[in-house]
This record gives structure tokens, sequence and C-alpha cells, in this order.
């Protein structure tokens, strides 16, 4: 079974024998404009707390048959998840996930998915909700879901006798850029914890009164703690320091 779906089980009590979906399921039309679909649903009832937002449609410059999944911190599989209604009752994930098509099953006020996979493994029930204010770094603007996510760059001249190394935040490598603004940025990870707890660790060498060096120095901060323009780390020069900038993008 594929890890991520036995992991969305762990949360969940298993239900009786599924019914059949509905005809609508086997409807070729994309499915963005289906009433019954569209909108935010809020998972619920799960044994271990874990919490799940789905939002069909809705999200600021996508197409309206687009799917996002938020598994919040807390779940085993937290992360963000997209697809796409491929008909009214059907999801095709996008293929870096990894995961078989859901079919989206209804039963009165309530939701669900059934993989297709050949499995029934019960993923949970939703109600139609709101989306969790900042979850998947995502929120509710003006009634559309809008991607909040900052990407980061390091901007350092390596001119020097002083070289930055490499710089990794969270483990993910950040571009190191001279004094000059670059597009190419990385997305800042999640983090680990409800607060994104991340380390970043800075690469660096340099000549010295004994000669030559390398050294990494670590710093842990939130996700929260990096701000738009310049975030100043600083590491360990001699007797005093340099301040390195790790530039956040929106």
């Amino acid at each position: 079974m594929n890890l991520l779906l036995a992991r969305f089980s762990l949360g969940c009590l298993l239900l009786a024998p599924l019914s059949a979906c509905d005809s609508s399921a086997e409807d070729d039309n994309p499915g963005g404009g289906d009433s019954a679909v569209t909108g935010v649903w809020n998972r619920f009832g799960s044994e271990y707390g874990y919490k799940t937002d789905v939002a069909y449609g809705g999200i600021a410059g996508q197409s309206s048959d687009r799917v996002y999944m938020c598994e919040l911190p807390g779940s085993p599989s937290a992360g963000l998840y997209k697809g796409r209604l491929i008909s009214p009752r059907m999801i095709r994930w996008d293929a870096t996930h990894n995961l078989p098509d859901y079919e989206v099953v209804f039963e009165g006020q309530t939701m669900r998915f059934r993989p297709q996979n050949g499995s029934n493994t019960f993923l949970g029930q939703y109600q139609k909700g709101t989306w969790t204010p900042g979850a998947c770094d995502l929120s509710m603007e003006n009634g559309e879901l809008v991607d909040r996510s900052s990407s980061a760059y390091v901007r350092f001249d390596n001119d020097g006798d002083f070289k930055i190394n490499s710089v990794t935040v969270g483990g993910e490598p950040l571009p190191i850029h001279n004094r000059d603004t670059c597009s190419v940025t990385t997305l800042i990870p999640a983090g680990t914890g409800d607060n994104g707890l991340l380390t970043v660790s800075i690469n660096y060498s340099g000549v010295g009164v004994d000669g030559p060096y390398r050294r990494t120095q670590n710093h842990t901060l939130y996700r929260s703690d990096f701000k738009p323009d310049c975030n100043k780390l600083a590491v360990e020069i001699g007797c005093g320091a340099l301040a390195v900038c790790v530039y956040v993008a929106p």
C-alpha cells in the first residue's frame, strides 16, 4: 500500500464496505463548476486529531478544476498536495505526489475519498467549512485562496578571501548571489513542529592569523522569523563577527 495512504488511515476508523459512487463519477467533463464540490472542506472526527483542508477551485491564479489539499502539522503526512478534477467526482493528483486518483464520494452533507488503487482505505470524512488561516502558506483573501509562501536567497560578494560556501535552511540549499538582486530562489521549507522550527547552516571559509580555515555555524529560527528584505545571521570571524544576509522574496 502506498505509504501516504497508510498514514492517512492512522487517524480514522475503518468503515463498512464503501458504496459505489453515483453515476456522475463517470462524467468526463471537468468538475470545476460543480457546486456540490466547489469550496473548502475540512476533515473532522479523526481519531488522532489530524486536520486536513481541501479546496476545490477558488484558488488564485489557478483554473477552476484545480484541487489543493493541505495536511496540517501533526499529521505524519503534513504538507500541500495539488491535483485536478478530471471529472466532477475524480481527482488526479500531480505526478510528484505519487498518489492514485481519488474518487470523491458524497453522503448527505459529508464528503470522503476513495483511492482508485484497488483499496478501500478510509481517508477521513469532510464537511464544508473554511480554510485554516496560513495552512500550507495559503490564506483566504476576497473569496480566493492565495499563496503566501516565501522563498529566499543569500546575497554575498564572494570575490574576497572570505567566502560563503553554502547556506541551507531546513536542509534546503539557498542560492548565493552577489550584491545584485536575482530571481533564483529556494522555497523556505515548513520546518518542524507547529511553529516551523528551522536550522540555518552557514558554511564559510577564510584566511586568519593561523592560516586558511573552514567552519560551519548553525542558527535555529522559526519560519515566522524570516521577514522580507535582509535577515542578518552572524558568523564568527576571529574576535568579531560578520553578518550574512538571507533575503526573503514573497
